[in-house]
């Protein structure tokens, strides 16, 4: 029974699966349709919102806004006309703005970036920039007080003239050379460009160049050079030499060479001075010197010898001037042997040949003369114990004795720097001048023993005042007063109160001489005829001099002497 009901069941479980099968087949196939279209739906939007989020947090699109300010250089009329930007990362940014305005870069993805800034021209060349190499953008982003400036340089520009035409060197390792000129509004503005590092400017006008420089390297200017003014260089007028005249013979070894010059466009002259002896090597004496005169002691006697001048104005132009001159024949010098005889005087002796010495002629003097001392031309002989005798030997064949001093118990004789020193049995040491008068000795005081032959003496017991003489022109000198007339000066010398300041005038030669040729150029010729003007020009001198040195006549310059010979 239980079997039966389990049966009946399951046949009827049978019969409502296939009743629900059925009814599934009947539905009809809009509603899947529907459902197709509702998922696909939902899938879209999901995906939407997915991408939504992805950008929001992970990357994005930033504007970058840049105010900047070109910090340009005064006085230059330069042709930059755009501002160009770029950022250069893993993406490349570039732009171009009107110079002034604000920089705005939009849509620029998040990252490090090299951001260039430049102000540049048609050609790209950018004559003012900034640069910052890592600008991190990941929002929005404003820059302010960006300075877009130039490189700094430091110059090194030489130059040169040959004759009308300009070589100017720029540093080197440059790609290109930029050359401002001032216009007439006082600004610079582009004149010309060069790869080359040295430049050649042909035919300069006469009124000059104002120019600048600057270098490029990397498509960038660095700053300007300092302004270079260029003039058109005229050549010093070729010297005038006063001094020794053409074909002039000279009977001396010393010799002032003496000239004027002038340059057009009053620069500055210096100086080379060549002479050449016979058919010898030219020689250069003196070089870049500033003075219209020179003094040159080494003449050869009996030579021919051609001087030339060469005036140089800093800027390459010369000129030249030369003349000839020569020297006189001098006969062979003679030597002379001055021997102490005893009580027989003095011995003279010709021994220009050592190995046959001549007698030419004795000096006879009382005593017993054991030692003989030759000073400018005069013969000190010491007659022992009793005193000094004074010879005048310019001519050694005639010698002329003058002067017999009594000096009891003098045993020997010295002279040095004018001094005669007379040393005596008791060990005093008389001194005596022999520089104004040396046949006259003027008797000074007393020094030590250890002073005994001394250039300066020093006087223990009896100290006068000693002035010095200092010779500035000895012989005939011409000096020039104008273009045509030169006084010869036989004499112009000066008497110093002390050895500082002899030494003092020795040093400043120069201007002692200057002083001498400006104070002569306001005189007229006829003037040096007359005795009253020369010493009306002699107080001129002593106080100009005086001036000079910021001394006074008692402790200075005492007195100048003057001698005009003659006036052509």
């Amino acid at each position: 029974m239980a079997e039966e009901n389990n049966s009946e069941n399951k046949n009827e479980n049978k019969l409502e699966y296939e009743s629900l099968i059925n009814q599934e087949e009947k539905k009809p196939p809009q509603n899947r349709e529907r459902l197709i279209i509702i998922t696909t739906i939902i899938a879209i939007v999901v995906l939407g919102i997915v991408i939504i989020f992805s950008l929001l947090f992970f990357g994005g699109k930033y504007n970058v806004t840049i105010n900047y300010e070109i910090v340009a250089s005064e006085g230059l009329q330069e042709p930059y006309n755009e501002i160009k930007v770029e950022l250069i990362g893993a993406n490349t940014y570039e732009a171009s703005f009107p110079v002034g305005e604000s920089i705005e870069l939009t849509s620029i993805e998040e990252g490090t970036y090299e951001l260039n800034i430049m102000a540049v021209d048609d050609t790209g060349l950018a004559y003012y920039y900034y640069n910052n190499p890592e600008l991190f953008v990941n929002e929005d982003k404003t820059l302010s007080d960006i300075n877009l400036e130039k490189l700094p340089l430091r110059y090194q520009i030489d130059y040169e003239w040959d004759d009308n035409d300009l070589y100017i060197t720029l540093p080197q390792d440059y790609d290109q050379y930029l050359i401002y000129r001032r216009n007439s509004d006082g600004m610079y503005e582009p004149y010309r460009t060069s790869t080359q590092n040295t430049l050649i400017l042909s035919s300069v006008p006469s009124e000059g160049l104002d120019l600048k420089f600057a270098v490029v390297k990397n498509n960038m200017v660095y700053n300007f050079s300092e302004n270079y003014y260029f003039q058109k260089n005229s050549s010093p007028i070729s010297p005038i030499i006063l001094s020794p005249s053409e074909n002039q013979q000279l009977s001396e070894s010393s010799v002032y060479f003496v000239w004027q010059a002038e340059d057009p466009d009053r620069d500055s002259l210096v100086f080379d001075l060549y002479l050449t002896a016979d058919s010898g090597q030219e020689r250069l004496i003196a070089e870049n010197i500033d003075t219209y005169f020179y003094r040159f002691n080494s003449l050869e006697m009996g030579k021919n010898y051609t001087l030339r001048i060469v005036a140089k104005d800093q800027k390459g132009g010369e000129s030249t001037s030369q003349i000839r001159f020569s020297t006189k024949v001098v006969p062979e010098e003679k030597v002379y042997l001055y021997s102490p005889s005893g009580e027989m005087g003095v011995t003279i002796y010709e021994v220009t040949d050592p190995s046959k010495p001549q007698e030419i002629a004795t000096i006879d003097t009382p005593g017993n003369v054991t030692d003989v001392i030759n000073h400018d031309n005069y013969l000190y002989i010491l007659r022992y114990m009793e005193g000094l005798s004074i010879a005048e030997i310019s001519n050694p064949n005639s010698p002329k004795l003058q002067e017999n001093l009594n000096l009891e118990g003098i045993n020997g004789i010295k002279i040095a720097n004018g001094y005669l020193y007379a040393r005596f049995e008791n060990g005093q040491v008389s001194v005596y001048s022999i520089k104004d008068n040396p046949r006259d000795p003027e008797f000074l005081g007393y020094t030590d023993i250890k002073f005994y032959g001394a250039l300066e003496p020093e006087i223990r017991y009896i100290q006068t005042q000693q002035d010095l003489k200092v010779e500035i022109i000895k012989g005939e000198y011409p000096v020039r007063i104008n273009l045509n007339n030169r006084v010869f000066v036989a004499e112009y010398s000066l008497l110093v109160a002390n050895a500082d300041m002899k030494e003092t005038v020795e040093n400043s030669f120069s201007q002692v001489f200057d002083t001498l040729r400006l104070i002569f150029s306001t005189y007229k010729p006829e003037d040096f005829r007359n005795s009253e003007k020369i010493a009306e020009i002699e107080n001129k001198l002593l106080s100009a001099l005086n001036e000079l040195f910021k001394t006074n006549t008692t402790n200075g310059i005492k007195e100048v002497t003057l001698d005009v010979s003659r006036v052509e």
